[in-house]
């Protein structure tokens, strides 16, 4: 048994199999570029993950929904009709203004301190008006309650200036 392979017999084989393996390896090349397009990158999936995790951690735990809620819309009703009467001056005072004119909070006038009311006063009452209705300095226009009428927030300011004198 003598089977001995000549030098061109060997390099035919070795040629066909060498080709055989560039072939199969071109083939994996392709197959694996076709499978790895139908998936997303490991990055862009960690990174969605994330994204999802932080939206469903930082999400409201109760959702509100006013229009259903008929509470609500009897106590828009409610706060509605009371306001179609105008509120005296005395108690637009005691509901707003008290908290800063009694103690003189943040500079405010103090009322019953004639002495700090004068240099307002010298610049007339309507400037007076004015100012509690647009706000200066640190108070807020409508003394931060922009749901006063005017006419309001007038009354008030005459209150504070009756107490005064």
């Amino acid at each position: 048994m003598d089977n001995k392979t000549t030098d061109p017999e060997f390099y035919k084989i070795f040629a066909v199999i060498t080709a055989i393996i560039v072939l199969l390896t071109i083939i994996i090349a392709i197959l694996s570029k076709i499978f790895a397009s139908y998936s997303t990158d490991a990055h862009e999936n960690y990174k969605s993950e994330l994204q999802s995790l932080s939206n469903i951690r930082t999400e409201p735990t109760g959702k509100i929904n006013l229009a259903s809620n008929p509470s609500i819309k009897q106590e828009i009703i409610v706060a509605a009709k009371t306001n179609l009467t105008p509120k005296s001056g005395e108690e637009v005072y005691n509901a707003v203004c008290m908290s800063c004119h009694t103690s003189g909070a943040a500079g405010a006038p103090m009322i019953g301190n004639s002495s700090q009311w004068s240099d307002r006063l010298a610049k007339g009452k309507d400037q007076l008006y004015l100012n509690a209705i647009n706000g200066i300095g640190i108070m807020p226009a409508k003394g931060g309650v922009t749901s006063l009428s005017d006419d309001e927030v007038n009354s008030a300011v005459d209150y504070i200036l009756s107490k005064t004198n």
